[in-house]
């Protein structure tokens, strides 16, 4: 378990919860936490989450100057940015592919999310699942702006059940922790 104990991130978002775990150093430069996987639907936070794959697929101090170039230039979108440092990198660029899975739970068949799952764990029993379902459905912030809207139905709002996929996720893999953002 050289490389630290495996985290899973779902519903990822641009990938917060992980990056803490993944930054966290001990005191003698050791990460004791590496995402293994994170998993998130919307486009854009993927990318986030792919280019901080990306970053951490070097070791500390040690990224490109290339990434840092793709960070702040401009001139192109991000997305053919991103590609082209994919290009110069590509030992990093298919690890943090594996990494960063662009994918809508709830839509997708459980048969895949699981062996995506068992992939990434390796074979570690001793790993750690976060998760944030979305809550925009049951949340008091949510609940209250979903009032305003007389358009808005309960009953017909997927995201309520998003939870179910997370718990799914602890009901066949048995992570050692899990935790998820109180909502």
């Amino acid at each position: 378990m050289s490389e630290g104990v495996k985290v899973i991130d779902l519903f990822a978002g641009p990938g917060g919860l992980g990056e803490g775990f993944s930054s966290l150093r001990r005191e003698n430069e050791i990460r004791p936490f590496k995402v293994a996987l994170s998993v998130e639907k919307d486009k854009c936070a993927h990318q986030t989450l792919l280019f901080r794959s990306f970053f951490r697929q070097f070791e500390a101090g040690q990224a490109p100057d290339d990434y840092y170039t793709t960070l702040r230039q401009s001139d192109a979108s991000f997305t053919e940015r991103l590609k082209l440092l994919f290009d110069a990198y590509p030992h990093q660029a298919r690890r943090a592919r594996s990494e960063a899975w662009c994918v809508e739970l709830g839509k997708q068949d459980h048969a895949s999310v699981h062996n995506r799952i068992t992939e990434s764990l390796c074979g570690e029993d001793i790993w750690v699942l976060l998760g944030g379902p979305p809550c925009q459905a049951f949340s008091i912030a949510g609940r209250s702006r979903n009032k305003g809207n007389p358009e808005y139905r309960l009953e017909t709002d997927e995201r309520q059940y998003l939870y179910v996929e997370y718990l799914h996720v602890i009901a066949e893999h048995r992570p050692a922790v899990f935790t998820t953002p109180d909502r």
